[in-house]
Formats: structure tokens, sequence, C-alpha cells
């Protein structure tokens, strides 16, 4: 089967463990080339042990901060030439609590991680890939975009954001060449609630990382004339126990 990533270069971000971890070796596997990030270089080293040598660069780097963002254009150009992809998989928790409990400092945590970060890296790559006619940008959301669950409310409100935001963002893109998608996952066993320090024994049964980075990989993986403009992957077990209309 033809793999459309194959030779593609691609940046993914939070690449050093959950859906950006298991994507990144996914899409080296179908022969793209690897820009890892995160904060941590050393353990964007360690993922990169487990891709094809030459194939990959690792940069360290804060998302939230516009000159790491250039940094990792600049060095994605001087290693590779160009960016085809751009895969912002990186975001979290920070705090999950019901809105009175949130500080103003909480609230700018929240967004910033999780929301204006994308626009910081989709404003930083969307100039070089215009000049080549042709870019894709990922952005991983939440199921929280869709659905309520209270405590949740300052990260929904992020992660629903980033749906409009892909939405308007493909639309500017087009006009180029370029396409957006917004990948919405719903729970799985990944890192997430221990980093926002919240109880994750309720996930017994849901999927691991690899279960649905198979679907953010298929996102990219698209001939150039098609685009998977939002797509959504649950666990068998959360639609069961924790969906509702509401």
């Amino acid at each position: 089967m033809k793999h459309y990533v194959k030779d593609k270069v691609v940046i993914v971000t939070g690449a050093s463990s959950g859906f950006g971890e298991a994507a990144a070796c996914m899409l080296n596997e179908m022969g793209a080339k690897l820009v890892l990030t995160g904060r941590t270089l050393k353990t964007l080293k360690a993922v990169g042990k487990r891709l094809a040598p030459g194939t990959w660069i690792a940069v360290a780097a804060d998302a939230t901060k516009s000159e790491d963002w250039a940094a990792v254009v600049k060095k994605t150009l001087k290693a590779f030439g160009r960016i085809d992809v751009l895969i912002n998989n990186h975001g979290c928790g920070i705090k999950i609590a019901p809105v009175e409990e949130m500080t103003d400092a909480d609230f700018n945590a929240v967004i910033e991680t999780n929301l204006t970060s994308i626009m910081k890296g989709a404003r930083a790559v969307v100039p070089a890939m215009r000049q080549n006619g042709f870019g894709h940008i990922v952005n991983v959301s939440s199921a929280c975009a869709h659905f309520a669950w209270p405590s949740w409310a300052v990260y929904t409100a992020a992660k629903t954001g980033m749906v409009g935001f892909t939405r308007c963002l493909h639309k500017e893109m087009e006009a180029w060449g370029g396409k957006a998608t917004c990948f919405i996952p719903g729970a799985a066993r990944t890192n997430f609630c221990a980093n926002a320090k919240i109880d994750d024994g309720w996930m017994d049964g849901y999927p691991v990382a690899e279960d649905f980075a198979r679907t953010l990989v298929h996102c990219v993986d698209v001939p150039p004339n098609c685009v998977i403009d939002e797509v959504s992957v649950w666990g068998t077990k959360q639609i069961k126990e924790m969906l509702s209309a509401y």
C-alpha cells in the first residue's frame, strides 16, 4: 500500500511520549522524516533511537514560546530543507477542577498550553509551507471539545477553541495548497492523568496511545488532493460508560 507521507518532513510536538511518540514511530516506518520536539532533549533522543538513522532530529522546545517555535523552524529547514507537516500534539490538563477553584494563573496556563501555543506553531510554520505550495497542520484536540464533564470547563474551552481555529486555518491555507485537520481523541492510557494529578483508576481497559495513534497517522497519510477535516476516535468502553446527550 502506498504511503503518501513517504519522504515528507513532519514536525511532531510532544514527541517524547503518548500519541506523539507513537505517531512518530509509525510515520517513520512509513518513510517520513521526523523533527521531534518537546521540553526535554534526553527523552526526545531516546525516542529517536527507535527511528531509522539519519531520518530525524530532536529539538528541545517549549511550545508556548514564540522564540522556541522560530528555532524549531530554523533547525528543521537547515536539516531537511522544507516543512511538509506539523502535528501539534502537545498539551496537558495543568489543573482539572471546578471553575470557582481556578485562579487567573490557572486560566492563563491552561489556555496558553492548549490553545495559544497551537496558534503560535501554525504561525511559525505556514510561511515555509506556503513557499513550497503545500503543507498540512494536524491539531490534536480532545473529546472535551464536543462533550461536557464537570471540572473540565477551562480545558474544554481551550480544546473547543482549537476545533474552530483549525477550521478557519484550513480556509486560509487552502488558498495556496495547504490544509488543516483536527484530531479528536477520547480518553486513552497515556501520562495525561498523572501530569494533571487526577486518578486514572477508571481507565482500566481503555486504549493505549498506540491504539489511537493509528488514526492520527491516517490523518496525515492521505493523498494530496484529500483532507480529513475532523476525526474522532473513542475507546468503546468510554462510549458505554461516560457519554450522555449533554
